[in-house]
């Protein structure tokens, strides 16, 4: 019998051992306001007591600013903004509040009409308007916000694989609602994690290189990031969206939608609905593509931004005649 209680006990120390092993209790917390192998691109902003990190990528032509998704950060944009630079446009890239290598304040608001006055505040700042405004995911539902709320600031918009209409929402991001998630996170957070989630919303699995994960893993090592992530996504809730759901097609703005075929976590069904509200929108669909276009196909993906820009984009998906 005590070899046997002894023989249980050295099991459960071991499974213990293996679980926390890389994980969450281990992990070496970055401080606010540090970035790894920061660059001439890298820069910093105090905006409300908020130190935003962005870059910019310079050039004499119009502004391009872009905003990324939920548990990302300006590293989604970094294979992309070399095209559009490359055309003469200044590229800028920011961190939302409570992302990337930004601030990640606790107690504070991540909802996603919070975040878009953050965003607002950030361009007022830095002297950003009529930009060409480009979001994914969570990025493109600020985006839309912003032309609903400050169309001075933006002359034309850029939706890929945008949040901001009714649906089920990724596991992640359910999960986030259970009691106590934020603490079991904290506990089993690992690469494994962060690989998991990359390959949920990549159409390649392959393409989700160490190098990836281990750029996604080092932001959400920052001081207090997963418990910003738990907060904005706790913040989804649809029915207060939905009085800016019902102003979509009060938008002027021209638009460019940009969609994944595959999206797992944002369905195409979305898209289309986009592109039924936005009356003066187009929309493109690229095919065995998931939710992060820009870093699944970015040089295609930026040459659509660059053709909508400059007039010559084609689109390819016709005006759906229901919502379905």
């Amino acid at each position: 019998m005590i070899c046997r209680r002894y023989g249980i006990s050295f099991t459960l120390v071991g499974v213990f051992c293996l679980i926390v092993s890389g994980c969450g209790l281990f992990v070496d917390r970055i401080p606010q306001g540090q970035i790894q192998s920061p660059t001439e691109l890298d820069h910093f902003i105090k905006v409300e007591n908020v130190n935003y990190h962005y870059r910019s990528y310079p050039a004499d032509g119009e502004s391009i600013v872009l905003l990324h998704g939920f548990a990302s950060s300006t590293y989604t944009w970094e294979d992309l903004t070399p095209y559009l630079q490359g055309e003469g446009y200044h590229v800028w890239s920011l961190d939302m509040k409570g992302f990337g290598w930004s601030d990640k304040p606790r107690d504070a608001r991540y909802d996603p009409v919070t975040l878009m006055e953050d965003v607002n505040e950030w361009m007022a700042a830095l002297d950003l308007r009529n930009v060409i405004l480009v979001g994914n995911s969570l990025g493109g539902a600020v985006t839309l916000l912003m032309a609903l709320e400050h169309p001075e600031r933006i002359k034309k918009m850029v939706l890929i694989d945008a949040g901001g209409y009714p649906m089920k929402l990724p596991l992640i991001i359910r999960m986030a609602h259970v009691p106590l998630s934020g603490s079991f996170m904290k506990l089993f957070f690992g690469r494994w994690m962060v690989r998991w989630n990359l390959k949920e919303v990549f159409y390649h699995a392959d393409r989700v290189t160490d190098e990836k994960v281990n750029a996604y893993y080092n932001r959400m090592c920052t001081e207090n990031a997963l418990d910003a992530q738990t907060t904005v996504a706790r913040s989804v809730n649809f029915d207060l969206f939905d009085h800016y759901i019902n102003r979509v097609p009060e938008i002027t703005s021209d638009a460019l939608i940009i969609w994944g075929e595959n999206d797992a976590w944002i369905p195409l069904e979305i898209g289309y609905k986009f592109r039924k509200d936005l009356t003066t929108a187009t929309m493109i669909v690229i095919p065995e593509c998931g939710h992060m276009p820009q870093e699944e196909y970015p040089q295609k993906t930026a040459q659509y931004i660059l053709d909508f820009i400059k007039g010559r984009v084609v689109d390819n998906v016709p005006c759906p005649v229901s919502e379905n």
